[in-house]
């Protein structure tokens, strides 16, 4: 071990007052971050609670349908960002803990331009597909004569689309310096002025897919642009980051965030790639029925995320720090939460979900009935594989998650293909639930448990480190961390 190791991890285990300082801030931090996410992801449900049903009715269940395929068309474009995002998370992340100014602005303004140019790219080919390519072909012949309502919504919807995931650089620079508060405000504050809009869209005249998707994504811009200037005045050494870009700095955002880009590609089939199969294998009854259950089940999933979506850049903070201690401790107590609210979720989407359907949407199930049953086995499944998938992100195993979360998605979909023409919507429910159960509820924990062993040796050497100085003070943490 290099003398600069150990003189690093000597600052670390004897309590300097930098080291103690930061180490109070990243807990204090993730406890404002996790509060403020709450808020945020309660605003989340509020705000689609009221836009499932007001969006439904207003449009009906064939435009319904339609929205849901062209705003999973949408979603390509978030894609296109290539993991940038939260590849500039871990970048900052680590150029922070080191005080490199100069690379976390480098970082930043190779984020903004690497994300601009390729969404913007990406935005002219959906178009230009959307154009050329039937919608009979690109959605399913149920939806062969909307090609004039599909050209004339493109464009706008396009144009929110580019710019939310542009300003989405700004949420990943501040979860970099364990500012997402900041997000999470501006999303809690955005989440009800676009619910309140809806409403009054909705109620006041017959609304068009184009008026529903400036409401529910375009709002979201306000509050990001409102943050970047703040961390632009808090930081003006990131202004500078145009000079200082370099091959490094661009190199490795592009390595971490290719990664997180293949990550970002199974999400979005697993967000979107059930319904896609089912509209063009199934009817538009089982399209919408499959579509409201699962939009129910993500939404239910959200509260998760109000825990992890603050952890992984907070452990990639601990692990560009040397703080192993504080990782094992925050993987112990973030896995009591999550199973324990998996097991709440899935008791109250058996309970309460089919009432909702047949209640709310006057949707009649029949056989569809047991969608409910599979997708909220699905979704506990789903949140113990999500814990792992968190925890490996933020120890830098990037590349490990988007190999077993790919295999994941296209094996539900080659599961949809083969059942769907059967069982319909059950069918894609059951495609969700065997993908999740053949691989990641294994795989994942093994993985986990390798690197939670390596960070448990790594800690037990450098607290040995210490141990062997006979001064004092170095006893005194010697036996703190023993204790520990």
């Amino acid at each position: 071990m290099n003398r600069e190791l150990q003189l690093r991890i000597g600052r670390i285990l004897t309590g300097s007052r930098q080291g103690a300082d930061h180490n109070v801030n990243r807990s204090h931090m993730l406890r404002l971050a996790i509060l403020s996410s709450g808020l945020s992801k309660i605003s989340a449900i509020v705000q689609q609670g009221i836009a499932l049903p007001l969006v439904y009715t207003a449009l009906g269940a064939h435009e319904y349908a339609l929205y849901l395929l062209l705003t999973a068309a949408l979603g390509t474009i978030a894609f296109l960002q290539m993991g940038a995002g939260p590849g500039l998370t871990s970048a900052i992340a680590k150029a922070h803990a080191e005080g490199n100014h100069r690379e976390e602005a480098a970082v930043f303004a190779s984020a903004f331009l690497f994300v601009a140019s390729t969404t913007t790219l990406g935005a002219a080919v959906v178009c230009a597909v959307v154009r050329l390519v039937p919608a009979a072909k690109l959605f399913g012949t149920n939806f062969s004569a909307d090609q004039p309502e599909i050209l004339h919504a493109i464009d706008v919807c396009m144009l929110v689309m580019v710019t939310t995931v542009v300003l989405s650089v700004v949420d990943s620079a501040l979860a970099g310096y364990l500012e997402q508060v900041a997000s999470n405000l501006g999303n809690f504050l955005g989440n009800f002025v676009s619910a309140g809009l809806l409403i009054v869209v909705c109620y006041h005249r017959h609304p068009s897919i184009v008026e529903i998707v400036v409401v529910l994504f375009g709002v979201a811009g306000l509050s990001r642009i409102a943050n970047l200037l703040i961390l632009l005045t808090r930081r003006p050494y990131l202004l500078t980051g145009l000079i200082h870009i370099n091959r490094q700095s661009m190199g490795a955002l592009i390595s971490v965030g290719t990664g997180f880009s293949l990550i970002q590609g199974a999400c979005m089939i697993e967000q979107s790639g059930g319904t896609y199969v089912m509209a063009h294998l199934a009817t538009v009854q089982a399209t919408s029925v499959f579509g409201l259950v699962f939009k129910g089940i993500v939404l239910a999933s959200s509260v998760v995320a109000i825990f992890t979506q603050p952890l992984w850049p907070t452990i990639a903070d601990a692990l560009a720090r040397r703080d192993f201690l504080w990782i094992l401790q925050a993987a112990r107590k973030t896995r009591l939460v999550l199973m324990t609210i998996a097991g709440v979720l899935t008791t109250g989407l058996l309970a309460a979900t089919a009432l909702g359907v047949e209640r709310i949407w006057h949707l009649k199930l029949g056989e569809d009935r047991a969608v409910i049953v599979v997708l909220a086995i699905y979704l506990f499944s789903n949140i113990w594989t999500h814990y792992h998938y968190i925890l490996l992100q933020g120890l830098d195993g990037v590349w490990a998650v988007a190999r077993i979360i790919m295999v994941e998605n296209l094996m539900m979909l080659a599961f949809g293909i083969l059942l769907v023409p059967k069982w319909g919507a059950v069918g894609m429910a059951w495609g969700y639930l065997l993908a999740s159960l053949a691989v990641p509820a294994w795989a994942l924990p093994r993985m986990l448990g390798s690197r939670i062993a390596m960070l448990r040796r790594m800690q037990e050497s450098m607290t040995q480190l210490i141990c062997n100085d006979s001064s004092p003070k170095n006893s005194e943490v010697c036996t703190n961390h023993g204790q520990a």
